[in-house]
């Protein structure tokens, strides 16, 4: 593709950033040049896309000095180009003294430093100024002079926090009961067994209880679907409402049956919260009774052995009549 004639007579010669003799070597019949080309050599076009590209942009030197932000990248930061420039990258985006590692992830700069090609892309966490978790995306280009050496690096930076956090929603999802928003039985079981090594990392009590409904078949069948639905979204409510906020774990294992997670709660603390679901349950009036077994571990125990032995627990309770707490 060549230059328009009309772009070449209805621009400057400061405008497409060439001189006059300049222009007439450009325009040559026997060396026509490129659209490509008069862009790739118009400083006007690469100042533009610098300091105008929404992404973040470091221009440093071999000893990963900064030596220029793009405004967007400044405004990212909420510094001013005073606190960036003559700094070093890794200084100012995750207060190290050493060039950024992440795991098995290295510095995409020094990479591309060290290699003359580019660098990444790599993903690094950091911690923003209010506190939250961010991920960075990062990738450099060596800037490099006549003879082939590089002296410089263009970074690259792409804040790519919403992809994980739509990955961890969409795990997360995976994990939970569509009808109550609960764990499902392999989120249960995945937690559960995560708070049993915590526990016996720690020291501390954790208490499991299990509830199910007494007669819940036969009110599905002459209420409906629709009713029992209504009647699980209802004990999941109550469930959420009477246990610890960001602490305890509540899944649906089955139609009718809940598990309660409780860590750090010893069984008569465990029976309390019991007591407390109970009582709610009656206030609400719900039309049919559960029963509870509650569970506390017992020295070095698996997850699921603590489980079964739970379930005893709740056999027993339903074998004698149900509508009791065990």
């Amino acid at each position: 593709m060549y230059l328009p004639g009309a772009l070449r007579q209805g621009q400057s010669d400061e405008t497409i950033g060439y001189t006059g003799e300049q222009r007439m070597e450009a325009t040559t019949k026997d060396k026509p040049r490129t659209l490509f080309e008069e862009l790739k050599g118009n400083s006007y076009v690469w100042k533009a896309l610098l300091e105008g590209a929404p992404i973040g942009i470091f221009l440093m030197d071999g000893q990963y000095t900064i030596r220029h932000v793009n405004p967007f990248l400044a405004g990212w930061l909420g510094k001013t180009n005073s606190e960036v420039l003559g700094r070093k990258c890794h200084e100012v985006l995750f207060s190290s003294k050493e060039p950024c590692k992440d795991g098995a992830e290295i510095c995409p700069t020094a990479e591309a430093l060290a290699s003359g090609k580019t660098g990444g892309p790599a993903t690094f966490r950091r911690q923003t100024l209010a506190g939250k978790l961010q991920h960075l995306r990062i990738h450099s280009h060596p800037i490099l002079d006549g003879a082939g050496s590089q002296r410089y690096a263009v970074e690259f930076l792409q804040d790519v926090t919403a992809e994980f956090l739509l990955k961890d929603c969409r795990e997360d999802a995976a994990l939970r009961d569509p009808l109550t928003g609960l764990y499902n039985r392999q989120g249960f079981n995945r937690l559960l067994g995560r708070e049993i090594k915590r526990t016996s990392r720690q020291g501390h009590p954790l208490s499991l209880c299990l509830i199910d409904l007494d007669s819940f078949k036969d009110y599905n069948e002459k209420k409906g679907e629709e009713a029992g639905d209504a009647l699980l979204g209802q004990i999941a409510g109550i469930l959420a409402a009477e246990t610890r906020f960001d602490v305890d774990s509540l899944a649906r294992l089955q139609a009718d049956t809940f598990a309660l997670v409780l860590p750090e709660a010893s069984r008569d603390q465990a029976l309390r919260i019991g007591g407390r679901i109970r009582l709610a349950a009656e206030e609400a009036r719900l039309p049919i009774p559960f029963s509870m077994a509650v569970c506390e571990t017992e020295g070095p125990e698996d997850s699921d052995a603590f489980y079964h032995r739970t379930v005893e627990i709740l056999f027993q309770a339903k074998k004698s009549g149900g509508n009791r707490i065990l």
